[in-house]
């Protein structure tokens, strides 16, 4: 049986990639913030698809503390992992460049940047470690916004870029293990945070979707589970967009 750790899983799109790697016969180690929570999310889990799951604190705004402490807790259950999956998440929304407190800017890029590569580390050396790193796989979620940008958001789309240039960086230096690393750059997704959203301004932004649809926990959970599986051999080093043709508009042509 595979395994996969998948950060920031306790809901949303990591929810759905848990979803998947267990509908496939992987188990699966999910974490968040919320260290009670997510032991609750990953029995439910066990218990509906009779896979191990298990549900681990991690804080990625104090990876380079809490990765250690993370995966103590995973080599003291006697998991090997195949693949890594991140996707915990400081969206870094409303930050005025010119009033945003400088420590609130900066852990945004932490969080997403750093946050990701402290498990990285540890998810290869422990491959390296058990003789699993050849064939073994990294997937990043990043964001559309690595290619263009949003208002008042300077922090998150700065972590995105690093995140896609991480990914090239990172597949370089692990390739000589076997292990290959890419990224997902995905556009909107339908998240608990649409749900404050009336139905007029939802239909708004779908509409702005060449493809009138959005991404979902589910097709997310595809995205990733491809990219971690063997059939996306020999895929390294790729930043692949998913978002509905969104970035293919020419501004002012639709």
């Amino acid at each position: 049986m595979k395994s996969v750790l998948i950060t920031g899983a306790e809901r949303n799109s990591g929810y759905g990639m848990a979803r998947k790697f267990l509908s496939e016969g992987w188990s699966v180690v999910i974490t968040s913030r919320n260290e009670e929570q997510v032991q609750k999310v990953a029995a439910d889990l066990e218990a509906e698809f009779k896979i191990p799951c298990y549900g681990f604190g991690y804080s990625p705004l104090d990876a380079i503390t809490d990765t250690d402490i993370l995966f103590d807790k995973i080599d003291k259950a006697g998991i090997e992992l195949d693949s890594l999956v991140c996707v915990a998440a400081d969206l870094g929304r409303w930050m005025d460049p010119l009033t945003v407190d400088g420590q609130a800017w900066a852990n945004v890029l932490h969080t997403n940047v750093v946050g990701y590569f402290m498990p990285a580390r540890a998810a290869v050396r422990q491959m390296i470690r058990t003789g699993k790193a050849k064939g073994a796989t990294i997937v990043f979620t990043g964001s559309v916004n690595y290619i263009n940008a949003l208002p008042e958001r300077s922090a998150y789309v700065a972590s995105k870029g690093a995140i896609a240039s991480m990914t090239k960086a990172l597949a370089l230096d692990f390739a000589q293990y076997g292990v290959r690393v890419n990224c997902i750059a995905a556009g909107a997704i339908l998240t608990d945070r649409y749900d404050g959203l009336d139905k007029e301004e939802l239909e708004r932004r779908r509409s702005a979707i060449p493809l009138h649809e959005f991404s979902s926990k589910e097709t997310m959970g595809e995205h990733a589970y491809f990219l971690a599986s063997s059939a996306s051999f020999p895929m390294t080093g790729s930043v692949v967009v998913v978002d509905g043709g969104s970035t293919s508009i020419m501004p002012g042509a639709f």
